[in-house]
């Protein structure tokens, strides 16, 4: 009987040290979890406080004297970016057309005061968006629109999209996880806090030869974040994509590669940075600096 007693209460210890272990190893699983979580809400909160709905710090002038002239000087051009963030390419455009209604609209824009709201569509996922709607420049086919709005935790990845039809307003962009790539209207970009229009340096011919390639099979592509990582970056025939990703493959295509660091992701801040586009229109961004730390001169855009 005793040495039953003894193996009992043996194994009553044994049994107790395995629970203990246990315990003890939830308890530092959920310390860890505990950790990472609010990790990723700090960054939430890291990334929130250190962005910058930017507005003009200067004075708003009356646009008529130059919009009234038969031919802009560089003086005029740079004037007309720093009230409109409009470069010479939109300006041009828009003068074409006779647009300086639209012009003076976009100005008053750029001055007023908007409220941000921040709204969350995923687990540690925001945007900034605003009450009112931007109005955009000329679009034309094959111009590229991003954003820097939308970020996860302590990552602001922002957003992008590819113009399929400029008169109509037509993009065609990846949205999120669960959803595959679609047609929508320029105006999912109006309402957000801040928004670049792009024009890739490649003539009108091959611009359309990108539309229609993209029309044509880059439409109803399931979305996978994580495309240059898990999966190949660029394939022949391509089977899923996400938002910047999309824009790049449409171009990379055809021989013109506008992910400007060569990452395994390719990013809307990657395009943005690109030697090979041109800024036709800037809202939200800092005129000087746009999507880096770095000081721009607007004649570099114009």
């Amino acid at each position: 009987m005793a040495s039953k007693d003894r193996i009992q209460r043996q194994n009553n210890s044994l049994q107790r040290k395995k629970t203990k272990r246990w315990l003890r190893i939830l308890l530092a699983l959920l310390i860890f979890v505990s950790g990472c979580l609010g990790v990723l809400q700090w960054g939430v909160y890291y990334t929130e406080t250190h962005w910058e709905h930017w507005y003009p710090d200067y004075e708003k002038i009356d646009l008529q004297p130059i919009l009234d002239k038969e031919t802009l000087s560089e003086e005029d051009y740079e004037t007309l970016y720093r009230q409109t963030g409009l470069t010479r390419l939109a300006i041009d455009d828009m003068l074409a057309e006779n647009n300086t209604a639209d012009i003076i609209q976009i100005q008053n824009f750029l001055f007023k005061r908007q409220e941000v709201q921040i709204r969350r569509f995923n687990p540690f996922t925001y945007m900034e968006e605003i009450d009112d709607y931007a109005i955009f420049t000329t679009l034309r086919d094959g111009d590229i629109i991003v954003s820097a709005t939308t970020r996860v935790s302590w990552w602001r990845y922002g957003h992008a999209a590819l113009v399929v039809d400029g008169k109509k307003e037509l993009l065609l962009e990846s949205f999120g996880p669960g959803e595959k790539s679609e047609y929508s209207d320029a105006a999912t970009f109006t309402y957000l806090a801040n928004f670049m229009v792009l024009r890739p340096k490649a003539d009108e011919e091959t611009k359309k030869q990108i539309v229609d390639y993209a029309n044509t099979n880059l439409v109803g592509l399931p979305y996978r974040f994580s495309i240059g990582v898990f999966y190949k970056k660029y394939k022949e025939k391509i089977t899923r994509t996400q938002c910047a990703h999309l824009v790049w493959y449409a171009y990379k295509k055809f021989g013109i590669d506008l992910d400007s660091n060569g990452g395994a992701i390719v990013k809307p801040q990657d395009i943005a940075l690109s030697p090979h586009v041109e800024l036709v229109q800037a809202y939200g961004f800092h005129l000087d600096r746009l999507w880096t730390k770095q000081n721009v001169s607007p004649k570099e855009f114009s």
